[in-house]
């Protein structure tokens, strides 16, 4: 731990702590650095926010103790105090204040005041020097420490703004096979069976540690799951995280190459492949079906239209012919009049009345006035069709009695 506790070795510069501890132990090994009365640097890597841990000054309650050695790093981490101070009173009382009022932190720091210790320059009193120096700690040098440490931003100047470097994500290729997972299971079990027989020739029958501790299931799994991508030994190495044994990927790689020639791995090769012949089929046999039927679809509907556009015309003729014979009714009335068969009555002379004037009706008058209108529309519109139908009728007996006398005229001629 830090170069081992109590050691006073000369030209340690730097102590830099990783993972989580208790202050007082973190405080000693701090204490290895700077031995020699030249500058040291300690730094330590936190959480910034700890799953289930306290992220915060107002998580901790005032007078409460911090029974943990999770609870007293949470306090070391969010702290607003001197750490040198704070470090003093966790020797003394056992807990980190997080509080400049507290008094046992005023007490420690009104001690150090009279002793006339040096300022501390850790990241909560010099919070600007030590933003400078973290900035630029991957340029510390033998040659430059003690320059960087005693004056940072004039170090700094000059020099461009630092960059943080950008994180590398490490995407996983997960490899889906297309086989079922009792074929996959199968394969990783012959893995298995595989691998133990390589274990076994290397530590004998009878090793120290079972071969599933170097092959595990999930590893054979993975490599099943992957075994039609493999062409290499190296894709192996990649899925199970690396070799533990000389020529173990290797090994398992000759066996993929002869295990996917078997009559077993070929046999759900041609069913895989069958079953996708099927889907094709069917998938083609279903878009061939939907074609034929909206083309089926397509064919009534223009027939529809047909028929509905003939429809039309037919009644578009029939009430022409209609309006015609009404209008040769209208002139052979008005001859018959003018010939005199017709008797013209003198009693009710026409008289022109005067014109009506415009009222401005009410809404509800407007109403019934629209409504009159309507249902006025309505009713020439059924005698139209009446008509329409009366005429259809006439000229369907017409048809009949047409055709009945032809009848009779070939029966005669025949006779």
């Amino acid at each position: 731990m830090a170069l081992g506790l109590g050691q006073n070795w000369k030209r340690v510069r730097c102590v830099i702590h990783m993972g989580r501890g208790d202050p007082s132990t973190i405080s000693q090994m701090m204490g290895r650095c700077g031995r020699d009365g030249r500058p040291g640097l300690a730094i330590l890597f936190m959480e910034p926010n700890r799953k289930k841990g306290k992220n915060s000054v107002k998580q901790f309650e005032h007078g409460k103790k911090q029974l943990t050695d999770d609870d007293r790093m949470d306090a070391y981490a969010v702290t607003p105090v001197c750490l040198r101070v704070a470090n003093a009173v966790d020797n003394l009382y056992g807990y980190i204040p997080v509080s400049k009022e507290d008094p046992n932190y005023l007490k420690e720091r009104s001690r150090h005041v009279s002793l006339k210790f040096d300022p501390c320059d850790c990241s909560n009193c010099e919070p600007e020097a030590a933003t400078q120096i973290h900035n630029c700690a991957h340029l510390l040098r033998k040659d430059n420490f003690e320059d960087i440490m005693s004056n940072p931003s004039r170090f700094m100047e000059g020099m461009p703004e630092y960059i943080k470097p950008k994180k590398k994500r490490h995407q996983k290729t997960k490899y889906k096979s297309r086989f079922s997972e009792s074929n996959v299971k199968k394969i990783a079990d012959d893995l298995v069976a595989h691998f133990k027989r390589f274990y076994t020739n290397i530590f004998g029958s009878k090793p120290e540690y079972k071969a599933e501790k170097y092959f595990t299931k999930t590893d054979a799994k993975a490599v099943a799951q992957a075994i039609e991508y493999i062409e290499e030994p190296r894709l192996i190495a990649k899925l199970i995280g690396g070799k533990w044994f000389d020529d173990q990927v290797n090994n398992m790689f000759s066996f993929i190459e002869v295990y996917k020639q078997s009559e077993f791995f070929e046999k759900i090769v041609f069913e895989v492949e069958e079953g996708k012949r099927q889907k094709e089929n069917e998938e083609a046999e279903k878009a061939r079906k939907k074609k034929q039927q909206e083309e089926e679809k397509r064919r009534l509907n223009e027939k529809k239209e047909a028929d509905r556009l003939a429809k039309h015309a037919e009644d578009a003729t029939a009430l022409e012919g209609f309006k015609r014979a009404r209008a040769a009714e209208v002139i052979e009335a008005e001859e018959r009049r003018c010939r005199g068969d017709l008797l013209t009555s003198s009693s009710n002379p026409v008289t022109l009345q005067p014109k009506a004037k415009r009222v401005r009706l009410s809404p509800e008058e407007k109403k019934k006035n629209d409504e009159k209108i309507k249902a006025d529309k309505a009713a020439k519109k059924a005698e139209d069709a009446r008509a329409l139908e009366g005429f259809k009728k006439a000229r369907a007996a017409e048809v009949v009695e047409r055709r009945a006398k032809d009848g009779e005229i070939e029966s005669t001629s025949l006779t």
